[in-house]
């Protein structure tokens, strides 16, 4: 900044510049935020700045008032930025828990939301609730998840819908048997390895977080998540979950 010969004031334009660049961006955060209040003062920073004359001299001059007017605009939206930022509680992400929480792509894969559709906003809950540190609400929305395999299992072995998995893997366990005895060795094998994992899962994971007998921590959420995606991924190499029928 320098003086001329009329007692005004000289602001580079590289200084005007950042100075516009730095509202600017202040204006649109605001207007994301939905900070109305700063959104206000970016636009009268703006008003100022219109009120201005055109730059000359290599920069834009102003008198001792017109200066005085923009320091006090810049500081009033600086002071109205900081002040709604400080009213809202924020939450600061681990990283790479931004990509559970924007979900660009399907949390597991494009192979299990195309085996189990039905799946896809429990797992979209699943990966949200990881990322915002809801733990046990993780693991619950996984336990839902899993639901729509295990009923596409029994279909695939021939048996009608039902809501108890004791009841259900013991049927589907029968049906394995009786393919061993037909000399169906891969169809056995798989099936087999996903009944034990499901049994599993039943007597770790799901009884406990869906009748309220364990919360879990960081840790053991994480690695449930990444168990239960390699599990649907397994799954879906074999089975997809039938279609939704519409009553005539």
């Amino acid at each position: 900044m320098r003086e001329t010969d009329h007692d005004r004031l000289v602001v580079a334009l590289g200084d005007i510049g950042v100075t516009i660049q730095a509202a600017t961006f202040l204006k649109r955060a605001a207007d994301e935020l939905g900070f109305v209040a700063c959104s206000a003062a970016a636009a009268e920073f703006g008003a100022v700045m219109e009120r201005f004359p055109m730059p000359a001299g290599g920069g834009l001059q102003l008198t001792d008032a017109q200066l005085t007017e923009l320091i006090a605009s810049l500081e009033y939206l600086l002071k109205t930025f900081r002040d709604e930022l400080e009213a809202r509680p924020m939450f600061v992400l681990q990283p790479g828990s931004a990509l559970l929480l924007d979900q660009t792509d399907p949390p597991f894969g494009i192979a299990v939301l195309e085996a189990f559709p039905a799946s896809e906003v429990d797992v979209g809950e699943a990966a949200r609730c990881l990322a915002m540190r809801s733990h046990t609400a993780c693991v619950m929305h996984l336990m839902r998840a899993l639901e729509v395999p295990l009923q596409a299992l029994a279909q695939r072995c021939g048996l009608a819908p039902n809501a108890n998995w004791n009841t259900l893997l013991n049927q589907i366990e029968v049906q394995i048997r009786q393919r061993r005895e037909d000399r169906d060795p891969v169809a056995e094998q798989w099936m087999a390895e996903a009944a034990t994992q499901f049994r599993f899962i039943k007597n770790a994971w799901r009884n406990h977080a869906m009748h309220a007998r364990a919360d879990y921590d960081d840790v053991q959420a994480r690695e449930i998540y990444n168990s239960v995606g390699a599990f649907l991924r397994q799954l879906a190499n074999h089975l997809h979950e039938a279609p939704s029928v519409d009553p005539a």
